[in-house]
Parts: C-alpha cells; structure tokens; sequence
C-alpha cells in the first residue's frame, strides 16, 4: 500500500506540482474569507476519507491555512481543481484515473481567494 501511495505522490508531484499563474475572474462578493468561505469548502471537498485529511492516502494534507497556501503556490491547487493537470482532483477514489469537477463557483471562491493574496482571514 505504501507503494501505491508513493506512486500517487511521485506522478502528482511530477506533473501537477509547478508554480504557475491564475487567471482573473470576477470576485462579487468582495474579500473572500479564508475562514469563513475557502476552509469549508476545502473541509468539504478535500479533507474526506482518504484524502487530504488527517493520516489518509494523499501526500500531503490541506488542514490548515499554511497548508493550502503551500498547496497553491508549490502545487497549483487551482489548475488541480479546474482539471488542467494531469492529475485532477477532487479524485472519486485515491487509487482511480476519475476525478469529477467542483462547481464553477466554488472554483470561483477558491480562485478569488488566490487572486486576492491567499489571505489567513
């Protein structure tokens, strides 16, 4: 199992981990709020059995606000999310090729949130 695990990690960080810009989209609501908007979706979506919680399969975890910021800027979480890697997320199972897509304005939230600083708020 751990070398499945060490697979996943390898391919992951091969080709989905570069340091790239984001696109401008139009943020509505204002400042997004790390706290109160981008946690829980990230919580929701990511954070799941087998994911990128505490002690699952996934090679590094999205938990805290250093972590996501480390994820956004070293792996380019935004281009995972929007399916323009090689391995997209949020993946249906760890172990699968499958990923579905994330609703467009949760893409947005999490974009805005980028374009905006990566604010801890």
């Amino acid at each position: 199992m751990k070398e499945v695990g060490l697979f996943i990690f390898i391919i992951f960080s091969t080709f989905s981990c570069k340091k790239g810009n984001t696109s401008n989209v139009d943020c509505p609501s204002g400042i997004v709020s790390f706290s109160a908007q981008v946690q829980p979706l990230i919580n929701q979506n990511c954070n799941v059995s087998g994911c990128h919680g505490y002690m699952n399969g996934a090679p590094f975890q999205l938990l805290t606000h250093q972590q996501i910021d480390s994820a956004t800027i070293y792996c380019n979480l935004l281009l995972s999310i929007k399916h323009q890697t090689p391995l997209p997320m949020p993946r249906i199972d760890p172990l699968l090729p499958d990923a579905i897509m994330l609703p467009d304005s949760v893409i947005q939230i999490i974009e805005c949130w980028i374009n905006q600083g990566r604010q801890n708020n």
